[in-house]
């Protein structure tokens, strides 16, 4: 990468591969009844399993769904996988699952030589022009066809939740802030002001990072201040506005049930659009209980698909998600952008300018900088939904359609107002950059010529990825079932999983037939301990891949690559040494 400032974390691999000791953290556990009401048998199954001292709170609309946590982090990976199985033999549970704050693939996923991402990045127009994504999304058009009054502001009447680290007083942001809706999900108070310190409890942080991210949103347009670079920001919406709801110190390593608790709040406090551009590297149930609760009410939720990490991350690989990847200045695909079947859309994420705040001698000093990372490509769709909402009238739309379809609806326009780039592919970067004018310009649907698609066969669309059975480690290493490679790129991904099915099955000691049941009993379990282990992950990516490196050409599939031997016996071992619970131990064995 270029010596230019990054905002997504992942960029900062030096400082990553030197953090040896950022693992999953337990939070607790997500239990799901058979029927509503029974609350006080999950509090005797909870008793019986884990003992007295664990909390229970009711999430969701079904009342069958509990969040079970205790504030100390009392469980080990293993014992935490070992008390879910013995909770899913329980009477009356039909599911349940381990919580865990899952660490974001590192620079350990892709040991590739500063060469090799050199041959994959295209060669990027350093644009000065601190407009350019708005251009590339054709905003400005948009502002001028659809906002002409000055007194309703682009964006004006819509308020757009983030859920990240907090906000500082950035010039670029503060007037569009509203901080008594706000809220801190890190200290339970109404202050969520990000510190820009780095906390004791977490390995790789990125402060300023919700300031950044707010203001490819809302800033106005010119420059609020005079800044040593002399640049401004331009969001996409400036006449929205913005809650601050700060749920983690590190994009990195987040807390999915901070996360949750924010998007369940964010729908209960007015918030019609969430930007989410942090992510975990495993499917979580709390989390998905908790978008789901959100589009029930109408919250168009965008999240970002990743950056440098090898499959789309969640919560953007839901369905109910509308997850972006990146593109560059050329209106190309941006080399860093994680990219699979689970994308919607793309937007601008390389060489943006953003608001930047950092801290010298204790006094916040403000800039305005620029920088790379799908962290922006979220937020400037989550602009256009503003745009969208407040062009047509929020109100009009929940009278119209009820508020539970306004975020199929919008996904629909979205993604048919898309125009294909001159890199992109099918089954990668979802439908196309994202046209803003196109997505005011569509005419809603109506009864008659243009049915509108209920929520449930909406989320038929796509196979399910986390139930932790075959689709899930599609998803996962879609990347490397490709037979074939795109423009020296990374590898399309196959639908050919034959070579995935077989690898499966002789690594848990079976047969293909029989490995459906067996992904059944452990299958969470074994892509857990892919997603948080970058060793385990490559070697297991290396064994799918059907080509060897020539020496002579550069092979996508040298992004993960190991070092060390690729046999499933190996891995097999590997897997048995760190402790997995007895369970999948006796699969393995």
């Amino acid at each position: 990468m270029s010596d230019k400032q990054s905002l997504h974390p992942l960029a900062d691999r030096e400082q990553l591969s030197n953090s040896n000791n950022l693992g999953a953290k337990f939070e607790g556990f997500f239990l799901q009844m058979v029927l509503p009401g029974l609350e006080d048998r999950v509090r005797e199954i909870v008793t019986k399993t884990l003992g007295s001292n664990w909390k229970l709170k009711s999430i969701g609309d079904n009342r069958t769904e509990f969040e079970v946590s205790k504030k100390a982090n009392t469980l080990s990976v293993k014992e935490a996988w070992e008390k879910t199985y013995h909770l899913r033999s329980q009477p009356g549970v039909v599911d349940a699952q381990p919580l865990f704050a899952v660490p974001l693939p590192s620079s350990d996923w892709n040991q590739q030589s500063k060469q090799t991402v050199a041959a994959f990045q295209t060669a990027v127009d350093e644009s000065s022009d601190v407009e350019w994504s708005l251009k590339q999304l054709r905003v400005l058009e948009t502002w001028s066809r659809f906002f002409p009054d000055p007194n309703l502001p682009p964006g004006h009447g819509v308020v757009i939740g983030l859920p990240d680290t907090g906000y500082t007083k950035h010039p670029e942001i503060v007037a569009n802030l509203l901080l008594k809706e706000s809220y801190d999900f890190l200290k339970n108070d109404k202050d969520p002001t990000d510190e820009l310190e780095t906390h004791l409890g977490e390995i790789i942080n990125k402060p300023g990072h919700g300031t950044s991210t707010t203001s490819v949103m809302i800033s106005q347009r010119g420059a609020q201040s005079n800044y040593p670079t002399g640049k401004s920001v331009t969001g996409v919406a400036p006449g929205a506005k913005v809650v601050p709801l700060r749920v983690s110190y590190s994009v990195v390593l987040l807390s999915v049930t901070n996360l949750a608790d924010a998007i369940e709040y964010a729908a209960t406090h007015g918030v019609h659009v969430l930007s989410i551009s942090l992510g975990t590297g495993l499917f979580n149930q709390r989390l998905r209980t908790a978008i789901t609760y959100a589009q029930k009410r109408g919250v168009i939720i965008v999240a970002a698909a990743g950056t440098m990490i090898p499959y789309v991350v969640w919560p953007a690989a839901y369905d109910e998600v509308i997850a972006v990847a990146g593109s560059n200045p050329k209106r190309e695909i941006w080399w860093g952008s994680s990219r699979g079947s689970q994308v919607d859309v793309t937007a601008p994420g390389d060489s943006i300018w953003y608001a930047k705040t950092d801290k010298e001698n204790g006094e916040f000093k403000y800039n305005v900088l620029q920088g790379s990372g799908t962290s922006f490509s979220a937020p400037l769709v989550a602009g256009v939904a503003a745009l969208w909402l407040s062009y047509h009238g929020r109100d009009q739309l929940i009278q119209r359609y009820g508020a539970e379809k306004i975020p199929f609806i919008f996904n629909q326009i979205l993604r048919d107002s898309c125009e294909k780039f001159p890199t992109w592919k099918p089954n990668l970067f979802g439908e196309g950059i994202v046209n803003a004018e196109k997505v005011l310009a569509a005419p809603l649907p109506d009864n008659v010529t243009n049915s509108v698609i209920a929520p449930a066969f909406a989320l038929t669309a796509h196979p399910s990825i986390d139930n932790g059975r075959l689709d899930t480690f599609v998803h996962l290493f879609g990347q490397q079932l490709s037979d074939s490679q795109v423009d020296g790129n990374f590898a399309e991904i196959s639908r050919d999983n034959a070579k995935l099915r077989s690898s499966l099955a002789k690594l848990l000691q079976t047969t293909e037939t029989e490995l459906p049941k067996r992904l059944k009993e452990v299958g969470q379990e074994l892509a857990f301990y892919f997603a948080v282990n970058p060793e385990l992950y490559k070697q297991f990516a290396a064994a799918l891949s059907s080509k060897q490196p020539s020496g002579t050409q550069l092979e996508p599939k040298t992004l993960t690559e190991s070092p060390k031997p690729r046999n499933l016996d190996q891995i097999r071992e590997k897997l048995l040494s760190q402790g997995v619970s007895k369970v999948l131990q006796t699969k393995l064995s």
